[in-house]
């Protein structure tokens, strides 16, 4: 089963070469019908309605990954009924708990560890957090921060790392994967038509 999460995992790093905005929605249903209908390597659900998220995404014919954030959203426990559940319908989980991460990864499908860099302590603690769980990838949380800790979190981890949350202006995202990050997650929408010549990647 984790060759299927390692083919989705290979898909979507290949597609945020281009496309290394990812919208996150937080149950808008004008931003999800919006996120869903564009050509982005995953759309990340932050709450709402699972049940009616997967009912929309089976009508569309084609669509982005979707990866739904377990803490937050409503209706499904966070058990292994609840991720098998969800492994049926969509492709991936985002998580800051292990045994979500844990249940995930044993379901096949992506992972995403959310790592909270609130101060030097919280990001040791999710360093040392991640290399227990062994996530796909990792997402740090504020965006903002991840220039500042990008070093030290290349020193300790091999996972592609995305960053998320606070993101508004065009120069912070280059700046973000200038300093090594695979793509950022943002939740304001004009950053989602942001895309990179692949030939202009700073690595």
């Amino acid at each position: 089963m984790r060759r299927s999460a390692e083919h989705t995992t290979a898909g979507f790093l290949e597609d945020l070469k281009l496309r290394p905005v990812v919208p996150a929605v937080r149950g808008n249903e004008a931003a999800l019908e919006s996120a869903l209908a564009g050509d982005y390597a995953a759309v990340f659900v932050l709450g709402g309605d699972p049940f009616r998220l997967i009912e929309r995404a089976g009508r569309l014919a084609r669509r982005p990954r979707i990866c739904v954030n377990l803490d937050l959203v409503g209706g499904v426990a966070a058990d292994a009924a609840g991720v098998r559940f969800l492994a049926r319908h969509l492709d991936g989980v985002i998580s800051t708990h292990r045994h979500i991460i844990e249940l995930a990864r044993s379901a096949g499908v992506m992972t995403i560890q959310r790592l909270f860099a609130i101060d030097s302590v919280a990001v040791e603690r999710g360093l040392r957090l991640v290399r227990k769980t062994g996530p796909d990838l990792v997402e740090i949380l504020p965006a903002l921060a991840y220039p500042e800790i990008a070093s030290r979190y290349h020193e300790s981890l091999s996972q592609p790392v995305l960053a998320g949350g606070l993101l508004k202006e065009i120069g912070c995202v280059r700046e973000i994967l200038a300093a090594g990050a695979v793509g950022v997650s943002t939740s304001h929408e004009p950053l989602w038509r942001f895309t990179l010549d692949k030939r202009s990647r700073t690595r």
